[in-house]
């Protein structure tokens, strides 16, 4: 049996006293060869290998065991005992194992450390070194700060550039981190010196903090003052006890001129449009907005509680989760973002009203996202004249309100006939995606 063989030249370089001749000596490879194709593509389909399948077939040929790590440019660090969920691993062969990484991989540019618990932390005085002598272009580490981090940040400390959480007592490190753009912290206070209360970040892209009894706004207008390059902000269960406060934090917030993303996670205490309009008014530039509506004592939506969505002009990405009582034309302000792509709702108290004629509020809308509200037929037919509308979520136990109130008695047949129907009279409608919930 023989076999189809491809030519390919390759040039040969000799030297006869003082004449350079070149000679060319034709190299011919089998069709069914990998050697005939670029070390390119041949990084480009091993790339889409995980990285404990690389080790496996680095052997393969001595072109895999050229191209075979090119590709990996990041590496997330776990513990030890949760590495390829082998918990038999000890921390010899664990460091043998990430020194092994570190030579094989020198184009990692970025380490992410923040799956290490705190109890493990201490393996990061071993394992970033590693790295730091292997990988010439390390730009980027990812890590939560403890007291195990102060013997290695005064040399990895430029190279911090997100933080996961700060342990209390180890804010001090964050005086070395010269290039953090990500932070999550509880409580404002923390960014600041104990003793001096000088401000310890600066410059910050993304920021994410839950609010602490220690806090002020006082505090909030130093770290805005100089973080305003924020681009995207998440305030998580907010307690603030005044009026004053809960508008002060507001109009603290709503100095952020380049902000794009808002996330808040709040338990109402006042009034929702009164924190909203401001930021809507000073902030032109925010895209996405994800409001979590909550309250302790069950407490009702004020009424004029979403009016100010018409304040955020450029407004494309809404995730709306609410967890209190409201009624129904409530919601009808989302009518006024016309602008949207991407919309979000999840609440029991959603009623289809909303979608009436939304082909003419929401004609740029791509992805909707139904949960926990019951959908009519009627509800559908809506939704189906989106113009834009590319993916559609929702739940099927909720779908038609008072006739399907059971998932059991949603059979696959009738769910077929629900979705051919949407794709038949959606022009764009790409995907449907029917959750089932328990």
């Amino acid at each position: 049996m023989t076999q189809e063989m491809t030519p390919m030249e390759t040039s040969l370089v000799t030297a006869d006293e003082n004449e350079v001749v070149i000679k060319k000596q034709g190299r011919i490879y089998a069709k069914n060869s990998f050697d005939r194709f670029g070390d390119d593509l041949c990084g480009l389909i091993l790339s889409y290998l995980s990285l404990d399948a690389r080790f496996v077939y680095e052997c393969v040929s001595k072109q895999f065991q050229r191209t075979v790590f090119e590709s990996v440019v990041d590496i997330t660090i776990h513990d030890m005992t949760r590495a390829n969920g082998k918990r038999s691993r000890t921390r010899i062969n664990y460091i043998k194992m990430l020194a092994t990484i570190g030579r094989k991989c020198p184009h990692i540019h970025t380490i992410d450390c923040r799956e290490i618990s705190n109890r493990y932390t201490k393996q990061l005085v071993e394992v970033l070194p590693i790295f730091r002598d292997n990988c010439p272009h390390l730009r980027h580490i990812y890590c939560n700060l403890n007291e195990y981090m102060d013997e290695l940040m005064p040399e990895f400390g430029p190279l911090v550039t997100r933080i996961g959480n700060i342990c209390p007592n180890s804010n001090q490190q964050l005086f070395h981190c010269h290039r953090l753009s990500r932070l999550y912290v509880c409580g404002i206070s923390t960014v600041f010196d104990s003793t001096t209360r000088e401000l310890l970040v600066k410059n910050l892209q993304r920021f994410e903090y839950s609010y602490d009894r220690r806090d002020n706004n006082q505090l909030l207008s130093a770290f805005v003052a100089e973080n305003q390059s924020l681009r995207s902000v998440k305030l998580i269960d907010n307690k603030y006890d005044s009026y004053e406060c809960w508008t002060e934090m507001a109009a603290q917030l709503s100095r952020l001129s380049q902000l794009r993303e808002l996330a808040l996670i709040l338990r109402l205490h006042y009034s929702l449009d009164v924190f909203l309009r401001p930021i809507g008014q000073k902030c032109p530039q925010l895209k996405r907005l994800l409001l979590e509506l909550g309250s302790k004592n069950t407490l009702r939506l004020c009424h004029h509680s979403f009016d100010s969505l018409g304040c955020y002009r450029r407004l494309k990405r809404l995730d709306l989760t609410i967890h209190v009582i409201m009624s129904d034309v409530y919601m009808d302000p989302l009518k006024l973002c016309h602008r949207l792509t991407h919309l979000s709702l999840n609440s029991r108290q959603i009623n289809n009203n909303l979608f009436a004629n939304c082909d003419k509020h929401w004609p740029r809308l791509q992805c909707l996202s139904i949960q926990r509200t019951s959908i009519t037929s009627s509800c559908l037919d809506h939704i189906s004249r989106l113009p834009a509308l590319q993916t559609l979520e929702f739940d099927c136990d909720r779908l038609f309100s008072g006739i399907l109130v059971n998932r059991k008695h949603i059979g696959n047949h009738f769910m077929t006939n629900v979705c051919e129907d949407l794709l038949a009279r959606s022009a764009k409608l790409k995907s449907i995606e029917i959750r089932r919930n328990a």
